[in-house]
């Protein structure tokens, strides 16, 4: 495991989020963050997720002393509307269905923000998913399995839902939630004391 310079923390409830940040080695605890996702109108994607990442690290920040938080937020786009997760399987065949066929693109805003330094850094990443065309019958299995339930998109990219992916076009690791090699470049900046974070 890799050696922290400070406390590190990961501000999520996400269980995906918590499997890819051990895959760059480092020792770190986990504090879920006590935010609701609202989604103010007019903003674009990259803002979305960049200011939902803050509020969230921003809420974890408060409670800890020492310490580097690290958030992050995705969120689904598709024909320039956002599809957020489904409210029932009803909701999530309507979005298996509006998907199929079609382009998306996944958006990740990642935040990290040090304390009691209180300086941060807000990045973005972006990938492309084309879905493949998905049956009635794929759509109705695929929602019995309870798997897009509580999914953004209503699919798991790293689930069954892969079987639906004609192309990924972008960072795999960033369409299951959590952009690796990014939040590494982040995590470099502080540790290394090069950073152009940002006083709040």
């Amino acid at each position: 495991m890799k050696k922290n310079e400070k406390r590190l923390i990961l501000a999520t409830s996400s269980s995906r989020r918590v499997t890819l940040l051990k895959m760059l080695g480092y020792h770190f605890d986990i504090i879920p963050h006590s935010i609701d996702e609202c989604l103010p109108n007019g903003a674009s994607p990259e803002e979305l997720v960049q200011n939902l990442a803050f509020l969230k690290a921003n809420d974890v920040a408060g409670r800890v002393d020492d310490a580097i938080v690290i958030s992050a937020d995705t969120l689904v786009f598709h024909n320039k509307g956002i599809v957020g997760k489904p409210k029932d399987a009803c909701d999530a065949k309507r979005i298996l269905s509006l998907l199929s066929n079609s382009e998306h693109s996944i958006f990740t805003g990642v935040c990290i923000i040090d304390i009691p330094s209180k300086k941060k850094l807000l990045r973005n990443e972006q990938t492309r998913i084309t879905m493949k065309y998905i049956s009635e019958d794929e759509i109705e299995a695929y929602v019995k399995s309870g798997e897009p339930l509580d999914k953004a998109g209503a699919y798991a990219v790293q689930g069954e839902g892969r079987k639906f992916i004609k192309k990924i076009n972008g960072n795999y690791s960033n369409a299951v939630g959590l952009p690796l090699e990014l939040v590494q470049e982040m995590l470099n900046k502080f540790n290394n004391n090069n950073t152009d974070a940002e006083k709040f």
